[in-house]
């Protein structure tokens, strides 16, 4: 979260509401004011993100040195963790206060309260934040989605945590409002992926009673002499499920890139079966597919086992 500069408070009366467009402020919220980024080479994605950093800090800028923390998802997204579009609130900011101190009341900040004392895990220029875990608590979300988000906690790249302190904050958070679904979405939580989507297509075939698949499998390839990660892995089987985001569909060079990977996954011996985001509102087909490929596989495995 890169700290904005000179921001001016209209309180303090050097930039208001008449003089700043002329004085080349924008307004970062009401009564607050500063320089917004370029956004212009930025990706949609980029742009929103950027733009909602400086939202928050200037929705925070008047409270500094309250008892204030972020909550949910604010938190969450300032801290990148990608969440489901349904719990994504880009036009709010969500602030935790403590019961009968102040609450900030005012357009685009919905304000919380707790009975305990605020704790922050972390100041990010200026940005309060709570232990990732108290935010992933504080969603109104499904099983499900805790697990996407849960995923994203311990992702391949970068995690913000481990297991073990996920597992050592929810014990500490006993009697906390949605600890105890917190505590059975953990169950389903598997470090090490890469996107929500990949999340989500695991859950579809564990809930559909599929065994949990290796995720990021290594598969050494010879010939290539390179070792690429497939999404999910049936390690025995050498099958592996893959998403599908079609991000690369005009982008030439990457596909054929691509199609190489692929040659070179399936020259070692595994099956490939591609999942795309439309197949995941209808999962019956490829959930089949997937099973049927690993009653095959084991049952060539157990074939030539018998052989002499």
């Amino acid at each position: 979260m890169d700290s904005l500069s000179d921001i001016k408070l209209a309180r303090d009366g050097e930039i208001t509401w008449d003089t700043h467009k002329r004085l080349g402020y924008d307004r970062l919220s009401r009564g607050v004011y500063g320089h917004l980024p370029a956004t212009v080479c930025k990706s949609q994605w980029e742009a929103r993100r950027e733009l909602f950093l400086c939202k928050v800090q200037g929705v925070l800028a008047p409270y500094a040195g309250r008892p204030v923390v972020l909550f949910g998802p604010t938190a969450l997204q300032v801290l990148g963790v990608a969440l489901p579009s349904r719990l994504q609130d880009w036009d709010n900011v969500h602030l935790m206060v403590e019961r009968g101190s102040y609450r900030p009341a005012r357009s685009g900040v919905i304000s919380h309260t707790t009975t305990m004392p605020i704790s922050v895990w972390r100041q990010i220029n200026g940005g309060p934040l709570p232990n990732p875990v108290d935010a992933w608590v504080q969603l109104d979300a499904t099983e499900n989605e805790l697990v996407e988000v849960g995923d994203g906690l311990v992702r391949r790249q970068q995690p913000l945590l481990k297991m073990t302190g996920i597992a050592t904050r929810l014990a500490e958070l006993t009697g906390t409002p949605g600890v105890k679904m917190a505590r059975r979405a953990f169950r389903l939580v598997v470090p090490g992926t890469d996107s929500i989507m990949e999340s989500r297509t695991r859950l579809v075939l564990v809930r559909a009673g599929l065994p949990c698949p290796s995720v990021n499998h290594p598969v050494p390839c010879r010939n290539a002499g390179w070792v690429y990660h497939v999404d999910m892995g049936y390690v025995k089987e050498k099958t592996a499920v893959e998403f599908d985001g079609a991000v690369h569909v005009e982008n030439t060079e990457q596909m054929e890139i691509d199609a190489q990977r692929r040659r070179d996954i399936q020259d070692e011996g595994w099956l490939i079966i591609t999942v795309t985001k439309q197949q995941l509102k209808y999962p019956a087909q490829f959930v089949h597919s997937v099973e049927t490929a690993l009653i095959m596989r084991r049952s060539e495995l157990a074939r030539r086992r018998r052989l002499p």
